[in-house]
């Protein structure tokens, strides 16, 4: 993925240059041709050349809009033997200006454009966990009234198994139990779409086909494929009933689940969106225990939530690659009341995006809020309204830190200093 990114991002660049020579090339050409005077300079038409060499860097850069002048200076000197250095002084302050508001105005773009990004994931996040959540209160529980247990803190402790198979063959006993889902095919992927696993589960007796045209128009469009209306009479005779591509938060596919067996009254769009929703949500648990698994180095406990590490690398990433500013608080307390009330907070006055962590060490309570794309004068605020929360308590009592999340690396060191 990052290999065409960075393919597509070089095509641009000579885009750019390649439409820099050509309109440059074209306007000294139009100046000299119809020209009145006997001798074509650029000072002849100031306004007219100062304004396309404005248009030209500040929608491809600084280069290009010098590269422009060099085309214009060349073609002046091939048709006169000679060329104003003044006026072309003059307009190459104009070009290193103009090229300022593109890198600033481009970074603003690159900014908004990574938000915009970092929204969009977050919602598809919290919306399958929503989703996750009314399905576990709804028409799944009706088997799970007797057990303590809910299907979402199931699925939360499948993700965590070493064995993807173990996990997968679990959640297929709990599909057969909820939708009777006889046989199904799992396979995950590469970022190449290169088959890395397959687990058949049930009765499933058919392998991958990435030919088979309903996997194939999964693959394509990125959304569940059913088999058609007017076919449901050959389920008995269909290999394949449905294909579910399953993605992550930036709706790059990590695999599909192919339904291949189901009773005809359970098999609707309502069930199979069911089944979409939980096999996603299982597929971005298990990636969290992976990056926790491989990026905890820096942080002071081991124990902190899948989520909650992967949201700290993802918000790191985003301030090292995009300068996108979030922020962290973190209170912290040895007294037990204080931590109630704290507890209270975190449960019912916490805001939308904002996430919360709770640890304990050597008898001291450490409550770590993470606040994405907040600035620190924003987490000032966010202070003040805990400080609210614990007006009730003596300032020597607790201890609140504020902090810029490139920081984060620094919070073992301040966790473990003495109050």
């Amino acid at each position: 993925m990052t290999f065409f990114k960075t393919r597509l991002e070089s095509e641009k660049i000579f885009s750019n240059l390649g439409e820099t020579v050509v309109l440059s090339t074209v306007f000294i050409t139009i100046l000299y041709f119809f020209s009145d005077q006997s001798v074509t300079t650029l000072d002849s038409f100031q306004d007219l050349a100062l304004l396309f060499l404005a248009l030209i860097t500040l929608f491809n850069g600084t280069f290009s809009g010098v590269l422009s002048l060099c085309i214009l200076a060349f073609g002046i000197y091939f048709y006169t033997f000679s060329y104003d250095v003044k006026t072309i002084l003059e307009y190459l302050v104009f070009i290193l200006l103009f090229g300022e508001f593109h890198f600033h105005f481009g970074r603003k773009n690159r900014q908004d454009k990574q938000e915009k990004e970092y929204l969009k994931e977050k919602f598809r996040e919290l919306s399958n966990a929503f989703f996750a959540l009314k399905i576990s209160h709804d028409q799944l529980e009706k088997g799970y009234l007797l057990k303590p247990v809910t299907l979402r803190s199931l699925i939360i402790d499948l993700s965590a198994y070493s064995d993807d198979k173990d996990s997968f063959e679990k959640l297929f006993e709990t599909f057969d139990e909820a939708f009777s889902l006889k046989a199904a095919l799992f396979c995950s992927f590469d970022e190449d779409l290169k088959v890395l696993q397959e687990i058949s589960l049930g009765d499933s007796s058919v392998g991958y086909d990435s030919e088979h045209h309903m996997v194939a128009q999964a693959l394509l469009i990125k959304k569940p494929v059913f088999l058609a209306q007017s076919s449901i009479e050959m389920m008995g005779k269909e290999p394949v009933l449905a294909v579910l591509p399953l993605l992550d938060s930036d709706e790059n596919i990590l695999g599909i689940y192919i339904i291949q067996k189901m009773d005809f009254l359970e098999f609707n769009m309502d069930n199979i969106l069911k089944i979409q929703i939980l096999l996603e949500y299982l597929i971005q648990e298990q990636h969290y225990n992976k990056v926790k698994t491989k990026k905890l180095e820096h942080l002071a406990f081991s124990n902190l939530d899948a989520r909650f590490v992967f949201e700290i690398n993802r918000l790191e990433s985003m301030h090292k690659h995009f300068d996108i500013n979030s922020s962290f608080l973190i209170v912290r307390t040895k007294e037990p009341t204080l931590s109630l009330v704290m507890d209270n907070f975190r449960q019912k006055k916490m805001r939308l995006l904002d996430m919360v962590e709770k640890v304990e060490k050597d008898d001291e309570y450490f409550y770590l809020f993470l606040l994405p794309l907040e600035r620190v004068s924003g987490a000032v605020s966010f202070k003040q309204r805990v400080e609210n929360e614990l007006k009730s308590f003596a300032k020597e009592e607790f201890e609140i830190l504020v902090s810029d999340i490139k920081d984060i690396k620094n919070i073992e060191k301040w966790m473990s200093d003495e109050v």
